[in-house]
């Protein structure tokens, strides 16, 4: 088959989980051909991972590229009646209103002078006609709102060619636009792979910005329709954990659509770890990032000094371009609490083995996961993990390691503290958790089953285009 694999802002470019799920994939079905296409923001992101011998290449796809000067086309009433649809559907709750607009946007998207017709619309003066939310919408907000919601559908622009068998979108929103596109276009299938909740994960970032709350409504609204759209159209939906189904069902997806596969990993790359460090360690590997909650992990680092005074918190993975404020933030919390002498930031490492090797207990604080490569991996190493309560993490973990709540560094702090205080309950654990790893997640049993799945869309999915 030939595949388009669509991703944001991720594979080649990013370190992460989920550019490792899908260089995995990749090489995991060298019988079938990949064209990737990555959102990306300004075009200048340098390509970080070597794509595998069945990927035709990346075609990067800038969102936030130079503005195009706005200029009336042939097709401008159609393209406004379309735009002011999906700016009207997102701000009044119209899904009907919304996926009319967006269909007619997508037969126009691939024609000379689109984009320099979008722009052309008076988007700013229509929102303003139409908003009649309690909050004022000022002539400011209106036009960081609209470039916002036009910046979006620029993805309705990408062609992907020719003979392509299958769309897969690596996640719901902009990545699932551009198959939405391609399906209603030329009648290709499309898969919704998703790893968090991308609308749930959409709303937490959307919390942190400085826009003011006019401006967050539109444009959550048009990610909340876009995200409804997604889950009725797309062929199969591959949530990596159980949980995601819930909130994809609740959004609207067909329950018969929606096929959960978990990640995997490989044995003999993640085999058991018998030593331990001398000196009582606790480790994290990740992107540094909001969405990872780092403040709770050395809020309850700072809990655990208290009892164990000598213990140390070791953090491994990259800081990510725009993420250095968060970082800093981080610092000065462990300065306030007087425990930044026991942290060290340890920078990218080759393989999360290494991180895992270091501590006595593998720590993951997240707010938002799927199913996170972090804990299946120490849990085939047989390491203890103490993770937070979200996503597919309670899936993974059962009963051969700990979850708590999210934001609780009371709780993370004394999960942490049971097994640093008593290695052997470290050690059953540890056990307990290889063994649950390689009953569920091998990659071997996940590429296996997108096999499957693959052979599914090929002899089940009629080719229909709108």
């Amino acid at each position: 088959m030939d595949v388009a694999l669509i991703n944001e802002g991720t594979y080649p470019y990013v370190k992460g989980g989920v550019s490792q799920w899908c260089d995995k994939l990749i090489r995991g079905l060298p019988e079938h051909r990949f064209r990737l296409l990555t959102l990306v923001a300004n075009g200048t992101e340098r390509q970080t991972w070597e794509l595998p011998d069945n990927a035709d290449g990346v075609r990067p796809f800038p969102l936030w590229g130079p503005a195009v000067t706005p200029r009336r086309g042939r097709d401008q009433a159609r393209v406004a009646d379309a735009a002011r649809a999906v700016l009207a559907g997102s701000v009044l709750d119209q899904p009907v209103t919304f996926e009319w607009g967006l269909r007619e946007l997508a037969k126009l998207a691939t024609s000379k002078g689109f984009s320099r017709s979008l722009r052309a619309c008076d988007l700013v003066g229509y929102l303003l006609e139409v908003w009649s939310d309690p909050h004022t919408l000022t002539v400011h907000d209106a036009i960081v709102a609209a470039e916002l919601v036009e910046r979006s559908l620029l993805p309705l622009t990408v062609d992907l060619g020719p003979g392509l068998d299958l769309s897969h979108a690596v996640a719901n929103g902009l990545p699932t636009l551009v198959g939405l596109a391609e399906k209603w276009r030329r009648g290709t299938p499309l898969v919704m792979s998703e790893h968090g909740v991308h609308i749930r994960e959409r709303y937490l970032a959307f919390r942190d910005l400085s826009y003011p709350a006019p401006v967050k409504e539109v444009v959550l609204g048009f990610l909340r329709q876009l995200a409804e759209l997604g889950y009725r159209h797309a062929d199969f939906i591959v949530p990596v954990a159980k949980f995601n189904a819930r909130w994809e069902y609740r959004l609207g997806a067909d329950p018969a659509s929606v096929v959960p596969i978990y990640n995997g990993v490989e044995p003999e790359r993640y085999t058991e770890i018998q030593d331990e460090p001398a000196v009582p360690t606790i480790s994290w590997v990740g992107r540094v990032d909001p969405l990872k909650d780092l403040e709770t992990l050395i809020s309850a680092y700072a809990l655990i000094r208290e009892q164990l005074p000598q213990t140390v918190l070791r953090l491994f993975g990259p800081t990510p371009e725009g993420n250095e404020d968060y970082e800093r933030r981080c610092l000065d919390l462990a300065d306030r609490l007087g425990v930044s002498d026991g942290i060290t930031l340890e920078g990218p490492v080759p393989s999360s083995r290494i991180a895992f090797e270091a501590g006595h207990v593998v720590a993951l604080s997240s707010i938002s996961e799927g199913m996170p490569y972090t804990v299946i991996e120490a849990m085939m190493c047989g390491r203890a993990t103490v993770s937070t309560d979200v996503g597919g993490t309670a899936e993974a973990v059962a009963d051969a390691g700990s979850v708590v709540p999210p934001r609780d560094p009371s709780a993370f702090a004394e999960a942490c503290l049971d097994y640093l205080l008593d290695p052997d309950l470290r050690r059953r654990i540890g056990q307990a958790a290889r063994r649950r790893s390689l009953d569920n997640f091998t990659l071997e049993k996940s590429i296996d089953t997108y096999r499957m799945l693959y052979t599914a869309v090929a002899t089940t999915v009629e080719r229909t285009s709108a």
